[in-house]
C-alpha cells in the first residue's frame, strides 16, 4: 500500500466515514507495518492540534462579538449621560463650574471603557478555561470514580484513548481509568502503577488496555508489544489477569515479562509463578521462576514451560563509553565510539587505555587482522584508520557518486567497507582498506538500498543489502556479481551475514526476525513481528549462534542449527542498541541507550 492510499484511509477513519472493507484493509496495515502506525499517530496528533486551533478561533470570535456589542452601546450611554448631566446642571446644580462639567464628561468614557475591559477579561478567562484546557485535564474532568492506575514515569511519547475513544497525550502523573487504552511510541516507554501496587513497565511500540479493575475482576489486555510486570501480592479470589490475542495469564504474585504479537504470546518468569492458558484450546501450564512458555494461535505444539538460560555474568560497566563497540581479535581490547570520540579499553579490567577525539562520528568499528590498527566508518562518509602505536589516526573522506550515506558496514577484519545512499538512483559503493590503511573504491553497484551488511568469507567478501520494498540481494563484493535475490514482506532494517556466508539474518516490521540458509533457501522465524524490536544482530565467529540486541533492554541468543533459544540476558538497560561478541564467544559487550557499555563473561 502506498503512502497516499494509507493517508486517505486514516483520514477517513478520523472523519468517521470509513467503510467496512476499507477498515479491514487499514487494520491489516496497522498489524503488519510500524510505519503505518507511525503515520496514524502523526495524523491523529495533527487532528488533535487542529481541534485546538478551531477552539481557539471560536474563542476569539466570541470575544470579538462581545467586544463589538459593548462598543456599540458605549456611545449611546455617553450621549444619554452627557445630556442628563447638562440637564441637571442647568436645573438643580448651578454651582457646578463648566470645567467640572467637562471633566465629568471626559471621565465617563474612561469609566465605561474600564467596565467593558473588565467584562471582556472575564469573558476571556471563561473562554480560556474552556477552550485552552490541556488534554490531560479535559480527560480527568470527563472521568468519575476512583482511578485504577497512575503513570509513574514516562520516556518519549505515550497516547491514551479512553472508553469514549477520546484521544489525549499522556502527561506525567496521569491517572488512568477502566476502559483506557495506552499507546507507547516506538522509541518510548512508560511505567504504570496499579492501585494494588503492581508495577507495569510498557516497552516501545506497546498497547495496553485496562479492561476492568474493580471489586469483581482485575483484567488488563496487552494488545501489542511487551510489558515487564512486578506484581503485588494477589487476592486468591480476584487475581490480576492479563489477556493477549493467544493467551490468558493469571498472576499468582510474581515478576515476569509478557510479549504479545500477531502470531503468538510469550511469558518469561523472573520470580514466582503464573498460570498461562492458551486461548485457542484452553490448555494451561504453570510457569515457574526461570521458565518461559509460548502460546500460538494454531495450537500446533503442546503448551509447555521450558527453562530460560542466561549463562552470562556481568564483569565491568563502562560509563560514557559510546554507542558502538568491537572486540579485538584476541579479545584483549574493546573499542567504543561515541560522538566524535573513539576509546580503547582493557577488556579484562575495564580500564580505559587510549582515546582520540574530534575525529567525527562513527557507526562501525573493526580491528585489523593483527590487532595493530582500528578501522572506523560512519554515515558521515568518513573512515578512520588508527595505528594503535601512532600518536594520531588518519581520517579519509569517502566520496559517493550521489546523495548522502544512509547506512554502512565493515567486515570483522576491517578490510572491506560498504555504504548505501539515500537517493532513488542509489549506489552501493564497496571499498577496500590495505595494510597501510589506504582506502580505495573497488566498485559501485547501482541500486537503491537501505540497510547493509558485509562479511569476509572464505570465498571472498560478500555484501547484502535490503531495499524498502522487501527486496534483499547478496553480491560478490569483489566482482560485483549478484549471487542471490530474495523478496520479503517488508524491508529488513537490521541485517547480518555469517562469516562463511551460509546464513543470512534480518529483522523487519512485518517479517519479524528471520534466518535464511543461502544455499538451500530454507528460512525460519526466530522472533515474531509486533513484539519487541531488534536493534542489532551479530553472528558468532563459528556461525553457530545468533545474538540480538532488543528494544526492551534484553539480549537474546539462538542456535543457528536448531533455531532454539540459547540464552536470554536482561542487561538492566531500558533499551539495548548495539553489541559485540568476542571471537571465542566467551565475552559479550552490550550498549544501553545512555551510552553505558557492559562487559559480560560467559560462564561454563
Amino acid at each position: 500500500m502506498n503512502d497516499e492510499r494509507l493517508q486517505s484511509l486514516i483520514e477517513a477513519l478520523l472523519d468517521e466515514r470509513l467503510s467496512a472493507s476499507d477498515q479491514a484493509e487499514l487494520v491489516a496495515q496497522f498489524r503488519s507495518s510500524a510505519e503505518a502506525r507511525r503515520l496514524y499517530w502523526k495524523l491523529v496528533e495533527q487532528d488533535a492540534l487542529l481541534q485546538d486551533v478551531v477552539c481557539e478561533s471560536a474563542g476569539r470570535d466570541l470575544a470579538r462579538m462581545a467586544a463589538n456589542d459593548l462598543s456599540i452601546g458605549q456611545p449611546l450611554g455617553q450621549s444619554s449621560v452627557g445630556q442628563s448631566s447638562v440637564g441637571q446642571s442647568s436645573v438643580g446644580q448651578s454651582s457646578a463650574t463648566p470645567a467640572a462639567i467637562r471633566t465629568s464628561k471626559a471621565a465617563w468614557p474612561l469609566g465605561r471603557g474600564l467596565a467593558a475591559a473588565a467584562i471582556l477579561l472575564a469573558l476571556g478567562l471563561f473562554l480560556v478555561g474552556n477552550f485552552f484546557q490541556t488534554p490531560s485535564l479535559r480527560h480527568e474532568s470527563a472521568k468519575t470514580g476512583e482511578p485504577t492506575a497512575t503513570l509513574s514515569s514516562l520516556a518519549g511519547e505515550v497516547w491514551l484513548t479512553d472508553a469514549r475513544q477520546k484521544l489525549v497525550k499522556v502527561a506525567s502523573a496521569q491517572a488512568f481509568y477502566a476502559g483506557d487504552r495506552l499507546h507507547v511510541g516506538e522509541a518510548s516507554a512508560a511505567e504504570v502503577t496499579l492501585i494494588d501496587g503492581t508495577r507495569v513497565v510498557l516497552n516501545a511500540d506497546s498497547v495496553l488496555h485496562i479492561q476492568q479493575f474493580d471489586a469483581f475482576a482485575r483484567t488488563l489486555r496487552l494488545e501489542r508489544g511487551s510489558a515487564d510486570v512486578e506484581a503485588a501480592p494477589q487476592s486468591p479470589d480476584r487475581p490480576l489477569v492479563i489477556i493477549t490475542e493467544q493467551a490468558r495469564l493469571t498472576v499468582l504474585g510474581t515478576q515476569f515479562r509478557l510479549y504479545a504479537s500477531d502470531s503468538d504470546s510469550r511469558v518469561e518468569l523472573e520470580e514466582g509463578k503464573v498460570q498461562f492458558e492458551r486461548q485457542s484450546d484452553g490448555q494451561t501450564v504453570l510457569v515457574a521462576e526461570g521458565q518461559y512458555a509460548v502460546a500460538d494461535a494454531e495450537s500446533a505444539r503442546p503448551l509447555e514451560a521450558e527453562a530460560l538460560s542466561s549463562a552470562w555474568r556481568l564483569r565491568h560497566t563502562l560509563h560514557r563509553a559510546g554507542s558502538r563497540v568491537a572486540f579485538s581479535h584476541d579479545g584483549a581490547k574493546l573499542a567504543t565510539a561515541s560522538g566524535d570520540r573513539v576509546k580503547l579499553w582493557d577488556a579484562a579490567t575495564g580500564e580505559p587505555q587510549q582515546m582520540v577525539d574530534k575525529v567525527g562520528g562513527f557507526d562501525c568499528l573493526a580491528f585489523a587482522p593483527t590487532n595493530a590498527a582500528l578501522v572506523a566508518l560512519g554515515i558521515s562518509g568518513k573512515v578512520l584508520y588508527w595505528p594503535l602505536d601512532a600518536e594520531s589516526p588518519r581520517s579519509t573522506e569517502l566520496k559517493i557518486e550521489a546523495g548522502r550515506v544512509r547506512s554502512c558496514a565493515v567486515t570483522h577484519d576491517g578490510r572491506w567497507l560498504a555504504q548505501t545512499s539515500n537517493i532513488d538512483a542509489g549506489y552501493l559503493p564497496i571499498w577496500q582498506v590495505d595494510d597501510a590503511g589506504e582506502t580505495s573504491l573497488v566498485r559501485s553497484i547501482p541500486m537503491k538500498m537501505g540497510s547493509v551488511a558485509i562479511a569476509a568469507t572464505s570465498n571472498g567478501p560478500r555484501v547484502v543489502a535490503g531495499n524498502w520494498n522487501g527486496t534483499t540481494v547478496i553480491w560478490d563484493a569483489e566482482s560485483g556479481s549478484e549471487l542471490a535475490r530474495y523478496r520479503f514482506r517488508s524491508q529488513l532494517h537490521v541485517l547480518a551475514l555469517s562469516d562463511e556466508g551460509r546464513q543470512l539474518c534480518g529483522y523487519g516490521n512485518a517479517t519479524g526476525l528471520l534466518i535464511l540458509d543461502t544455499e538451500s533457501g530454507e528460512q525460519s522465524i526466530l522472533w515474531p513481528s509486533g513484539s519487541a524490536a531488534v536493534t542489532c544482530l551479530r553472528f558468532s565467529r563459528d556461525g553457530r549462534e545468533l545474538i540480538a540486541a532488543m528494544a526492551d533492554g534484553l539480549v537474546r541468543g539462538w542456535s543457528t542449527e536448531t533455531g532454539e533459544a540459547t540464552f536470554v540476558l536482561p542487561t538492566g538497560d531500558a533499551r539495548s542498541i548495539s553489541l559485540a561478541i568476542s571471537n571465542d564467544g566467551r565475552s559479550l559487550a552490550t550498549v544501553g541507550d545512555k551510552g553505558i557499555v557492559k562487559l559480560w563473561q560467559r560462564e561454563e
